[in-house]
């Protein structure tokens, strides 16, 4: 073979070899941009992945700052509407009447308006019952058996008035219930002196002067039954025994429930959730 031949076969491989090597780096660089675009295409997903979890969690604490606002306002008019029943059910009670001369109509006023008292601080507890969380629940269950309890005995004591006044008032021209108003008067200071406990679940035997006054009174209640109606002499009576706690002693036991009960509202309203967690907010 001559030199050009040997030249134009050569020039041929060379030419061959450069396509390759062209075709090679064009891979490498293909392969090269690839690489890069996936590892950008990872980014940019990774990235928008965490903008969209930032924004779905900023998403979610508003959400959940505005239903804790939410539960709170609802717990917080639940507490205030018992609060408030409780209130208007005693003062609802310290209104009846201890006239002695108050009319039916009056006295069934007075009663019903009682009822619906009660009626409505029933309802109330319920809503904080539902409402909770169950401490507060609880707290409020003891603040309802003691009004209704209080309100029971502040009707006793408009009772026991208003059979006292018939009796003041019948003692004036009749002498039989003069003698039965200094009886149970007597009966009184007895059961003080000697400390007999007349009140439910006592098992105490009365002494015998006070069994004595008793008997006493009842005999002449006998003779005045016309007068004095069984209800009126059962009031007279229990008074006379101090047979029922005292108002006064249930106000007080009822205002430190109260305040007991206050405290708990207030910590859980101060929740970091809705639920029954009691544990403070922190910068809430």
């Amino acid at each position: 073979m001559d030199l050009e031949g040997i030249g134009a076969i050569a020039a041929a491989v060379v030419a061959a070899l450069g396509v390759s090597a062209a075709v090679l780096v064009g891979r490498w660089q293909m392969r090269a941009a690839l690489r890069t675009a996936e590892e950008t295409g990872r980014a940019g997903i990774a990235q928008a992945e965490s903008t969209y979890r930032a924004a779905l969690d900023a998403v979610r604490t508003e959400v959940d700052a505005a239903h804790l606002q939410w539960r709170r306002g609802v717990r917080r008019d639940a507490y205030a509407g018992f609060l408030l029943a409780m209130t208007r059910c005693v003062q609802a009670a310290e209104a009846l009447p201890r006239e002695r001369l108050e009319t039916p109509q009056s006295l069934n006023a007075a009663g019903d308006e009682l009822t619906r008292a009660k009626n409505d601080l029933s309802t109330a507890l319920w809503v904080v019952k539902l409402e909770g969380p169950q401490v507060v629940a609880d707290s409020a269950g003891s603040v309802s058996s003691l009004a209704l309890e209080l309100t029971e005995a502040l009707a006793r004591k408009a009772e026991y008035h208003r059979a006292a006044n018939t009796l003041y008032h019948l003692s004036s021209s009749n002498p039989i219930a003069a003698e039965l108003d200094a009886t149970l008067m007597g009966l009184s200071v007895v059961v003080s002196e000697t400390g007999y406990n007349a009140q439910p679940g006592s098992r105490q035997m009365p002494p015998q002067e006070v069994a004595d006054a008793v008997e006493r009174a009842r005999e002449l209640h006998g003779q005045l039954s016309d007068a004095i109606g069984i209800s009126e002499w059962v009031a007279l009576l229990n008074e006379a025994l101090n047979y029922f706690t005292d108002p006064e002693a249930l106000n007080r036991q009822l205002s430190s429930t109260v305040e007991q009960l206050l405290a708990t509202c207030r910590q859980a309203l101060d929740a970091r959730s809705g639920t029954d967690d009691l544990s403070p907010t922190a910068g809430v």
